[in-house]
């Protein structure tokens, strides 16, 4: 955990020249008066490329002093926190919302009930149309409250319009609160493993699969969460079992969900993100690439403002376009895209979690090897094994931890071969479950690298290749070479040509 002025710091750095501004035109205080002590604390940690307490002490003495500078930090990050917590929200709906909610609990209790019910109207038909549901029960609550102790003169018929036009019944509330728990766990299902589920993932997997087609109601236009809950939770269970083609016909639906209801995106962008996410993994699986290229390129994502969202869209784009290239073998581009991605990726890095950072260094990694790029594909690969290490999305490590081993026998480094196999070779002996390919390939590897006979070294190639021949059906193979094409690269070490070369007239023969 960071210590309070290295957070403190780290808020103040990441602040926006507008919510800087914000913050000081609206919770500074120092109006015709002289900088308050805090103010001057803030100017002074915002020039800091790095946080240095006694140089700060030296500059406001006798003003700040070891003494009160503790008091100092503290109340800065509360008037900075709320600043940007106020700037932020200044046009979000539920934000909006909930300070009416706020404003109807004033109102009443100061006897404005004529006051309060007005309010309460805007703020019920705001809720509805933002599906606010938790916010519609307050505002519910609230009615009964001003209600019970007024005379406020108020219709039957117009209380029966405000009552009945409920998105959703409570039933099917009830329904989509039970899918929303379930899509959380699907979250958490899929950051364990993508495709190599073991037994009791997969089984979980079929139950939560079984639970969702239960649910009574099925998704119709009136609730947008509803759907998403749904549709989202489905989807991925269907994706993490295998049943790609269902799975993208589902998220189609989505996607058009969305289409028609863009605002959510500025409120609710994390779930946005997730299902490009998604339609990225499934649609490039199946080989709809013109689908997920339309998706990515759609002017519907410049509703995407949220600087951390902007990351995660734009990591996810490189990622998809990324496979894209290198299965339609568009190497240029490829490199074009890398290349850009080499500069972009150190502003992103911190937004992003774990899962991301790991399958973008992968990503990397893979394009700069096929390009012939052994020392940076290493330094990628190796960011991936050794700097997110947090227990998901277990076949990656898998993926890694092999193709450092291709890496290093490509570069024919004698001593950076040998320590990658151990590490390899160590990993995979404590693994669960070692697939017959990852074996076979090991093998080859290491019977391979110190031989110097053309046509011994055919034969051992041959004979991982006839492994891979007779597993084609193993899904988890298929998944794997989805990834990297470890089949295609032995072929092309059988036939003595360039790996990319190979693939080039493998897709372009086709």
């Amino acid at each position: 955990m960071k210590t309070v002025s290295a957070f403190l710091w780290q808020l103040v750095q990441s602040m926006t020249t507008n919510e800087k501004l914000f913050f000081k035109r609206n919770f500074a205080g120092c109006a015709n008066k002289e900088k308050p002590l805090y103010l001057l604390l803030f100017d002074a940690i915002a020039a800091q490329k790095k946080y240095d307490e006694e140089i700060i002490l030296k500059k406001l003495k006798p003003a700040l002093n070891a003494k009160n500078i503790a008091y100092q930090k503290h109340y800065l990050q509360q008037q900075v926190c709320a600043a940007i917590a106020e700037y932020d929200n200044r046009e979000n709906t539920s934000h909006t919302i909930y300070k009416q909610i706020l404003l109807i609990r004033v109102y009443r209790k100061k006897g404005l009930f004529d006051e309060a019910f007005a309010v309460w109207e805007k703020a019920v038909i705001a809720a509805r149309k933002n599906e606010a549901f938790a916010q519609l029960n307050l505002l519910k609550a609230e009615f009964e409250k001003i209600i019970l102790l007024s005379n406020t003169h108020t219709s039957y018929d117009n209380l029966h319009h405000v009552f009945q036009g409920n998105i959703i019944t409570y039933s099917e509330y009830s329904e989509m609160i039970t899918l929303r728990d379930v899509y959380t766990e699907v979250i958490f299902l899929k950051r364990k493993a993508h495709f190599d589920l073991n037994t009791k993932l997969k089984k979980r997997a079929e139950e939560l699969l079984t639970l969702i087609n239960k649910v009574h109601t099925r998704p119709a236009n009136r609730s947008f969460w509803f759907n998403h809950y749904y549709t989202m939770s489905k989807a991925t269970l269907l994706y993490l079992l295998h049943r790609h083609k269902e799975s993208l016909k589902l998220l189609k639906t989505i996607w058009a969900e969305w289409k028609k209801n863009k605002h959510f995106i500025l409120s609710d962008g994390e779930f946005y993100i997730e299902m490009l996410y998604m339609i990225n993994y499934t649609g490039i699986f199946i080989g709809e690439y013109e689908f997920v290229l339309s998706v990515f390129n759609d002017s519907l994502n410049n509703e995407i403002q949220d600087r951390v969202h902007k990351a995660n869209f734009e990591t996810n784009k490189f990622l998809a376009f990324n496979k894209i290239y290198n299965k339609t073998v568009q190497y240029d581009e490829v490199e074009k895209l890398c290349n850009s991605m080499k500069h972009k990726y150190p502003q992103w890095e911190p937004f992003l979690n774990t899962d991301l950072n790991r399958t973008t260094n992968i990503s990397m990694g893979i394009s700069f090897f096929v390009l012939d790029k052994y020392t940076e594909a290493l330094y990628y690969i190796k960011r991936s094994l050794i700097d997110y290490k947090d227990g998901t999305r277990e076949e990656q490590m898998a993926i890694s931890n092999v193709f450092l081993l291709v890496i290093t026998y490509c570069m024919n480094h004698p001593k950076l071969f040998d320590a990658q196999y151990r590490a390899t070779y160590q990993y995979f002996y404590k693994k669960e479950k070692t697939q017959p390919f990852e074996t076979a390939l090991i093998q080859c590897l290491h019977r391979t690298f110190y031989m110097q006979d053309i046509k011994a070294k055919a034969i051992e190639y041959k004979k991982a290749l006839s492994i891979f021949d007779n597993n084609k059906e193993n899904f988890i193979q298929q998944q794997m070479l989805a990834v990297f094409n470890y089949y295609r690269w032995l072929k092309s070490r059988f036939l003595r040509i360039n790996y990319r070369d190979y693939v080039t007239q493998e897709v372009k023969g086709k």
